[in-house]
C-alpha cells in the first residue's frame, strides 16, 4: 500500500516523503538519494527515541 491510500479499514495512511542529500563547504548540494513516499512506523522503536529533556524547567515539571 502506498503512504497515500486508504487501508483496508478504510483509515487512509499519512503521506510522508523522504530525500538524502549532502551540503559541501560551499553550500552545494548533491542528491544522494531521490525523493520517494515511505510509510511511517506507528510508534518508533526504543533505540530510536530521543531521550528525555533535561533542562531546569522540564525537570522542575516532572517532579
Amino acid at each position: 500500500m502506498k503512504a497515500t491510500e486508504t487501508a483496508s479499514d478504510g483509515v487512509r495512511a499519512m503521506a510522508m516523503t523522504i530525500k538524502v542529500y549532502e551540503v559541501n563547504g560551499d553550500g552545494v548540494t548533491r542528491v544522494v538519494r531521490p525523493e520517494t513516499e515511505v510509510v511511517p512506523l506507528e510508534q518508533p522503536e526504543d533505540t530510536q527515541r530521543f531521550p528525555a529533556c533535561e533542562c531546569p524547567g522540564c525537570l522542575e515539571s516532572v517532579q
